[in-house]
Order: structure tokens, then sequence, then C-alpha cells
């Protein structure tokens, strides 16, 4: 956790959703402290939702909170607000 000592901010972007891809990352993802994210899409560059558009959207951004959440065991509505105020 050197970067979080620092006092440096974690941002996460819809790269934790693709299921192979993203393991790795979500593997350490409930090591870091929950005010210390930023969550992001990475719009339009980074598509990470399956079907024929492989772009990214600003309205996606709740995607990575639903999955934050669910690899973190924490409310969604918890995630939502935590990462609003510190946004």
């Amino acid at each position: 956790m050197t970067y979080i000592e620092r006092g440096y901010w974690i941002g996460l972007t819809g790269f934790i959703c693709k299921a192979k891809r993203g393991k790795q990352v979500r593997e350490f993802l409930p090591d870091i402290p929950l005010d210390r994210i930023m969550i992001e899409t990475d719009a339009p560059f980074m598509g990470f939702k399956k079907g024929k558009k492989r772009h990214s959207e600003p309205a996606h951004v709740v995607d990575v909170a639903r999955k934050l959440s669910e690899v973190m065991g924490i409310p969604f509505e918890q995630v939502c607000e935590t990462t609003t105020s510190t946004a």
C-alpha cells in the first residue's frame, strides 16, 4: 500500500469488469480503502460491456461501482456515496 501511504488515490475503470483481464486487479481490491478509490469508465476508448458496440460512456460508471461493490463485499449504495464524495 505504498501509494496509499504516500497520499495517492487509486483510479479504477471498467477493466475490473472484464472476466479474465481484470481478475488480477480484482484480487487486491479489498486491500484498498474505499475512500481512496475513484471510479471511471475511461470513455469512450475502453469498452468493457459485451455487445456489438465495444465503446464506453460515462453512464457505464454504474457498472464499475456494481463490480467494486461485489468484489469488496460492500453495499452498492455505500460504494456510490463514498466514490462520489471522493470524485
